[in-house]
């Protein structure tokens, strides 16, 4: 019986549509991150140089290039990129790069003007950051702490122990109210980002360290390094469906309708898109190493991205 459904699964997943890339983009150095919005996709690369592009045509607007740093043997190096996010007016770009000793630099580079500044280093384990508004800036510790800083009063506003874990990844809802952050453990911690306090935690299939995240609306899907993936609704704080990858997911988007979601699948870097209650869809070909991050850029239009390659799929 275990045979027969075996076969059956194998015949279903050779019958999916397979996706080829609609838009194929390399760089001369391996991507570290990438961020983008309707004008600008910015790339930046472990050389410590950040591609300032735009979307449509990837034709080159501008380059910025971080200052070098000594490592440990005291030798030059790039500066490492630990997050890139574009401020919701599309005027700055916020950089959070790691300085001299391991300690952690926030600059925000003006768009418009082609001017960066730096705001200020700091010796704290910042991992990731992004713009809630114009004033204020969320940051994410490798402790399992989020810390709330304005800039205009030039200080934090909070700092808030959320899980006993080390701390992976994150996802903020559109508004900007909530982040999802996922940790070593596989829960889930759903904050008010204006107060720093847990609402709650989503705790059911994932087991492991989360790898892939996103926040559409009220849901909000996890993909664990246990290989299992589910979509959890905040409202009801339930699993609404769940799935199982090949291999490790580093990335899941979920579509802005909710009517699909997309992980990395299997070995091969393949991408499956299913509907929501787990029906395989599409599978999409062309990644050849493992993924960094993905995102719906509409209900049939995906963006990935690993070290090696971006690429836009039209699913339709």
């Amino acid at each position: 019986m275990k045979k027969i459904i075996m076969i059956f699964f194998a015949a279903m997943a050779f019958a999916l549509p397979i996706i080829k890339p609609y838009k194929f983009y390399r760089y001369s150095y391996y991507i570290s991150k990438v961020a983008f919005n309707k004008k600008y996709l910015i790339v930046g690369l472990e050389n410590g140089h950040i591609l300032i592009n735009d979307f449509k045509t990837n034709k080159k607007i501008n380059e910025i290039i971080l200052p070098k740093i000594h490592d440990f043997m005291g030798d030059l190096i790039s500066m490492p990129i630990y997050s890139l996010d574009i401020s919701k007016n599309g005027k700055n770009l916020l950089i959070l790069a790691q300085g001299e000793n391991e300690s952690r630099i926030l600059f925000i580079y003006n768009l418009k003007k082609r001017k960066l500044k730096k705001i200020f280093t700091s010796e704290k384990m910042f991992m990731k950051a992004s713009f809630i508004n114009k004033s204020n800036i969320l940051f994410a510790l490798l402790s399992d702490e989020i810390m709330l800083y304005n800039l205009k009063e030039k200080k934090f506003l909070y700092d808030t122990q959320i899980g006993n874990y080390v701390f992976s990844t994150y996802a903020i809802n559109k508004r900007k109210t909530k982040i999802a952050i996922g940790d070593e453990s596989g829960v889930i911690h759903v904050v008010d980002i204006k107060t720093g306090r847990k609402l709650f935690d989503l705790i059911g299939y994932n087991k492991d360290k989360t790898i892939g995240i996103d926040f559409i609306k009220n849901y909000i899907i996890n993909a664990s390094s246990d290989k299992r993936v589910a979509i959890y609704n905040i409202n009801t704080k339930t699993m609404i469906t769940k799935t199982d990858a090949k291999f490790l997911p580093y990335a899941a988007a979920l579509s802005p309708n909710l009517e699909k979601y997309a992980i990395q699948y299997d070995e091969k870097d393949n991408i499956m898109v299913y509907n929501i209650y787990s029906k395989p869809l599409y599978l999409l070909k062309g990644h050849q190493m493992p993924l960094i991050n993905m995102k719906f850029l509409s209900n049939n239009e995906l963006i990935s991205y690993s070290p090696s390659e971006i690429i836009i799929w039209k699913l339709k």
